[in-house]
C-alpha cells in the first residue's frame, strides 16, 4: 500500500493551489523578477525571502556535487528547494506532511518552471507523507539507492520560545540523518547537506549538531551560514555540510537588502573583544552595526573594508542589539559590504552631563542644537514608555533646525555606569 501520495510538477496542479490560497490574498510583489508563489500566511512568516533563495542556489551550484536528486524532506512552500533546482537544472524531490501545503508546494515549483528552463520538472514531484520515510519515499518515484546529490530541510521548530531543545525539531535531524544516509551520494568530502536552523540556537548546540553530521561522516567541511534582514537580529543560522560547504570557509554572512538584493562575505570567524575603559572623544566616530556581524564572527574581514588600515577602532559594546564600535576615522560607507551592516554612525560632538530624561530636555537641546543639529534620534537603553515621550520632545525642540544634519544619542557603558554622546551623521 503505497505510503505517499505522489503530486507531479504540472500546470494541473495550479487549480487546486487556488482553491488553497487563491492568488487574490498573496501581497504584490515589488520585484516583478521575483515569482508570485502560493503562500499561506503561516508560510509567509516562515519561508525563506526568494532572493535569498537564489543567492543560496548560486552557491549551491558552485559546488561540485555528484549525480542525483536534489530533496527537501520537509519543503513547506517549496520555494527553496525550487530555486535549487532552477538555478541547477535538476530534478527534486519535496516531502510535506501536510497536503494542503504540498499542494501549494507542487503549484509553486510549477510557477519558478514558467519563468526559466523546466526540462528538471519531468522528473520533480512533491509527495504527501512522512519525510523520514526514505526507503518508501523514493521507491514511490522509481528511486533506490544512493540518489539524493543534496539534502536541504528547514525543519519545524517551537514558535515564540527563546530556546528550544534539537529533539523538539520536527522531523529531528538525527531522525533524519539516520533514515537518509544509506541514500546520500558521497564523493570525498562527504555528502552535500543543508540544513536551517534556529537563529536562536545556543553554541553548545551548534557543536551538537556539528559532532552529529560528523559521527556519521567524519573530518567532512562545514560552513555556518548567517543570514540578516538589518531589524537588529538574526534571521536565518544554517549549517552547510561536506560537499555543500565553502572548502576553508567555517563562517559566511549574508545581509538582505531593503531591495532585494543580497551583501554576502565569508572567511573564519574570530570572537570580538571589547575594549575596556576606552570613551569617546570628540572627532571619533561611533557607530552601531547588525548584531549578526558579531555573531557570525566575521567582524574582522568587515573591518578592513570599513576602515583604512591607520584607523584606530575599539568594539566599546559587543552584545545585545546594538554592537558598538569606536573608531579615529568615517567608515568608508561607499562601499556596500559596508553600509549594509551599519544601523547607525556619527562623529562624537559632545558627552552630555546629564542622563536622558524628560526632566532633562533642556541641557539636551542645547547641545543638539551646539552641534548644528535637525533630528536626535534616541539610540540607547531607557525605559520603554519613556522613549517615545523624550523622543517627541526632541522632534519638537529641533523642529527651527531643518537644515542641520540628523544625528543620535549613544550611550556607552563606563566603570562608573553609562555615558551619552551625542554623534551628528554624515
Amino acid at each position: 500500500m503505497p505510503t505517499h501520495t505522489v503530486l507531479p510538477i504540472s500546470p494541473d496542479i495550479l487549480g487546486f493551489a487556488e482553491v488553497i490560497a487563491p492568488q487574490g490574498e498573496i501581497d504584490g510583489k515589488s520585484n516583478s523578477n521575483e515569482p508570485h508563489l502560493y503562500q499561506t500566511d503561516r508560510m509567509k512568516r516562515l519561508s525563506t525571502p526568494w532572493s535569498v533563495c537564489l543567492t543560496r542556489a548560486e552557491q549551491l551550484a558552485d559546488c561540485r556535487l555528484g549525480k542525483g536528486i536534489l530533496l527537501d524532506p520537509a519543503c513547506g512552500s517549496g520555494s527553496q528547494l525550487f530555486a535549487y533546482c532552477s538555478e541547477l537544472e535538476r530534478a527534486g524531490i519535496g516531502i510535506e506532511l501536510d497536503a494542503d501545503s504540498a499542494v501549494l508546494s507542487a503549484a509553486n515549483g510549477q510557477i519558478v518552471a514558467q519563468g526559466g528552463n523546466s526540462e528538471w520538472t519531468s522528473d520533480s514531484f512533491v509527495l504527501v507523507g512522512d519525510g523520514t520515510d526514505a526507503t518508501a519515499a523514493l521507491a514511490e518515484v522509481g528511486l533506490t539507492d544512493r540518489a539524493v546529490a543534496v539534502m536541504h530541510v528547514d525543519p519545524a521548530r517551537p514558535l515564540d520560545t527563546q530556546n528550544h531543545s534539537l529533539d523538539e525539531m520536527q522531523p529531528p535531524i538525527s531522525t533524519l540523518l539516520n533514515k537518509w544516509s544509506e541514500h546520500f551520494v558521497v564523493g570525498s568530502r562527504g555528502p552535500a547537506i543543508i540544513i536551517d536552523l534556529s537563529p536562536r540556537l545556543l553554541d553548545s548546540q551548534q557543536k551538537e549538531i556539528e559532532q552529529l553530521l560528523l559521527s556519521h561522516w567524519p573530518d567532512s567541511p562545514i560552513t555556518w551560514e548567517w543570514v540578516s534582514t538589518g531589524r537588529g537580529r538574526i534571521d536565518r543560522l544554517t549549517i552547510w555540510f561536506g560537499a555543500a560547504a565553502e572548502p576553508a570557509t567555517p563562517a559566511r554572512m549574508l545581509r538582505l537588502l531593503s531591495d532585494g538584493s543580497v551583501v554576502s562575505f565569508a572567511g573564519r570567524a574570530t570572537e570580538a573583544k571589547k575594549s575596556p575603559s576606552v570613551l569617546p572623544e570628540t572627532g571619533e566616530w561611533l557607530t552601531i552595526v547588525d548584531s549578526a556581524l558579531l555573531a557570525s564572527g566575521l567582524q574582522a574581514q568587515w573591518l578592513r573594508e570599513a576602515l583604512p588600515a591607520e584607523s584606530t577602532r575599539h568594539w566599546v559594546r559587543i552584545s545585545g542589539r546594538r554592537p558598538m564600535l569606536l573608531s579615529s576615522e568615517p567608515l568608508q560607507m561607499e562601499k556596500s559590504i559596508v553600509s549594509a551592516f551599519v544601523s547607525s554612525t556619527g562623529q562624537v560632538m559632545s558627552r552630555l552631563k546629564v542622563e536622558p530624561t524628560l526632566e532633562n530636555i533642556s541641557p539636551i537641546l542645547v547641545s543638539a542644537n551646539f552641534a548644528y543639529l535637525s533630528r536626535l534620534t534616541l539610540r540607547c537603553k531607557m525605559e520603554p514608555s519613556a522613549q517615545p515621550k523624550l523622543q517627541g520632545k526632541l522632534d519638537h525642540g529641533l523642529k527651527d533646525y531643518p537644515r542641520g544634519k540628523p544625528g543620535f544619542l549613544a550611550d556607552v557603558e563606563t566603570n562608573g555606569g553609562f555615558a551619552w554622546f551625542i554623534c551628528k551623521e554624515p
